[in-house]
């Protein structure tokens, strides 16, 4: 199985996030838009896992909820890796209250290194995955238009991490909840 824990949107986020992205359809160009329902906020990609390690993860997402507070955002920037000059992933930004999150995923982090996953090489950094670029070469008006993009900004609650699993289709991800845990605090 493909799964990956994560800190799930609420609705009234991901509606939100939805509109920008169909603002940014309508320019067309090389972008694979996330579709609303996978947006989420990525604690840890696990990748390919044997089913033998899936009660230990839940249990892993059960203690570090256990341990975490609600924390409240905003959803404030477009911005892109490595860049928003030559992008490669479009993403959108949260203000410093997501930096709480930080902890919450260097637990997790040791926690399924524990149990036999490799360390992540990347830090975790809170964004939300928008789209995908496919040929930075052909991106022309779109960057125009995300560099300019005023994004108001987007009340954000994280209270729950997820063990999520992933399906790759050809028409994309579907992903299905194995597990859920809502904060203790």
């Amino acid at each position: 199985m493909r799964l990956f824990i994560a800190f799930p949107l609420e609705q009234s986020v991901t509606s939100r996030l939805a509109e920008i992205i169909a603002d940014f359809r309508k320019l067309g160009g090389p972008i694979k838009w996330v579709e609303p329902e996978n947006m989420h906020l990525t604690a840890r990609f696990l990748g390919e896992t044997t089913e033998s390690k899936v009660e230990a993860l839940k249990q892993i997402i059960d203690t570090a909820a256990s341990h975490a507070s609600t924390i409240k955002s905003i959803v404030t920037e477009i911005g892109g890796f490595p860049n928003l000059h030559r992008p490669r992933v479009i993403w959108t930004g949260l203000d410093s209250n997501a930096t709480r999150l930080v902890p919450i995923a260097a637990e997790i982090e040791k926690a399924v290194q524990q149990i036999g996953f490799t360390p992540e090489i990347k830090p975790f950094k809170p964004h939300l995955t928008l789209g995908r670029v496919r040929d930075d070469a052909r991106i022309g008006d779109s960057l125009a238009y995300l560099l300019h993009y005023k994004l108001a900004p987007i009340p954000v609650t994280f209270d729950t991490l997820a063990l999520i699993k992933s399906t790759l289709t050809p028409r994309g991800p579907i992903y299905e909840h194995l597990h859920d845990a809502r904060f203790s605090r």
